[in-house]
């Protein structure tokens, strides 16, 4: 049976076309949104503390003075902007056949969801964060944070240069290598970031075919999976959790030197980053009277996103 808006879209369809672009987004969710920590956000700036490391002392003796310990504490704040869209049909048009599960309406509202929800991240990454007890005190930018320095084992640095020398990498290690992953791996350990904790790594495809060129990538006798025989990606290979996007694309003389093209490949513990949602998303349908009672479907999310903590967070600079 077609259904067409003649006479009004009866109200089991709307429901049930906002039913199935919800299911649609829960089970093909966006590349970035279950790498970070989720929070509800219920205003539109809300704040995350952080406590520093706490140290205990040794205790000598009977009935000594209990020790006061006042470990730092930290505030950064989040904002969510909203974000929105809608579409338009003709009267005549046949909605059973344009607004179905698997039609190109509902995929085409997943996919521009999806999209922004990655743009968020991405974004979030090298972002000036607010911070302070109140949202317009101070802020953290991802260079005061040390983001812009060369990491090497004494330096504090969050950038793995693109011809790092550091540890088992050479100059000539310019994509994305064993020696780089193995810096990667190696910072977050330096850090203390719990081995049991989720780790994710954000690179371009042409990296993803960079590590098609590893042996420890490909061979079997490194890892169980055979990423050659049907050419592609592994999920998790390393300790990572592995994320191909074409959103990462090289730059313009956007090196930490300024003076090469690189890609900015983000690898990050899944507590480091945080998605405030205020709205996962709304789905409305309404008649439009003045232009002819076609058919508008709105779509709605609120979001935004946080660098929560640099330790938890480096970049690969590769060519």
């Amino acid at each position: 049976m077609s259904i067409t808006i003649n006479g009004g879209v009866p109200d089991w369809f709307v429901d049930k076309f906002k039913d199935d672009v919800y299911q649609v987004c829960q089970q093909r969710e966006s590349l970035l949104a279950g790498a970070c920590a989720r929070e509800p956000i219920t205003a539109e700036a809300t704040s995350f503390d952080m406590i520093g490391k706490v140290e205990l002392q040794a205790k000598v003796g009977r009935n000594v003075e209990t020790p006061k310990n006042s470990p730092n504490a930290s505030r950064r704040w989040i904002f969510t902007d909203p974000w929105h869209t809608a579409f338009q049909f003709d009267m005549d048009d046949d909605l059973q056949m344009k607004l179905n599960q698997s039609g190109a309406t509902v995929e085409a509202i997943r996919y521009g969801r999806n999209r922004k929800i990655d743009d968020i991240v991405i974004a979030a990454f090298d972002a000036t964060v607010a911070s302070g007890r109140r949202s317009n005190t101070s802020s953290i930018t991802w260079a005061s944070a040390g983001g812009d320095t060369a990491y090497t084992r004494t330096s504090g640095g969050r950038t793995i240069i693109h011809d790092c020398a550091v540890g088992n990498c050479s100059s000539a290690d310019t994509g994305m290598t064993v020696e780089k992953i193995q810096l990667v791996k190696e910072y977050f350990m330096k850090n203390e970031v719990p081995a049991d904790e989720p780790i994710f790594g954000l690179i371009a495809p042409e990296k993803g075919t960079d590590l098609w060129g590893q042996e420890e990538y490909v061979n079997a006798d490194y890892n169980t999976d055979q990423p050659l025989a049907t050419l592609t990606y592994l999920k998790r290979w390393g300790g990572i959790n592995w994320i191909v996007s074409n959103k990462v694309v090289a730059g313009t003389a956007n090196d930490i030197g300024l003076d090469t093209n690189v890609y900015k490949c983000w690898f990050w513990a899944k507590s480091g980053m945080v998605l405030g949602v205020a709205d996962e998303m709304t789905v409305r349908m309404s008649d439009l009277p003045d232009q002819s009672y076609d058919q508008q479907v709105y779509v709605h999310i609120n979001m935004g996103a946080m660098r929560h903590d640099e330790d938890k967070i480096c970049v690969v600079e590769c060519q």
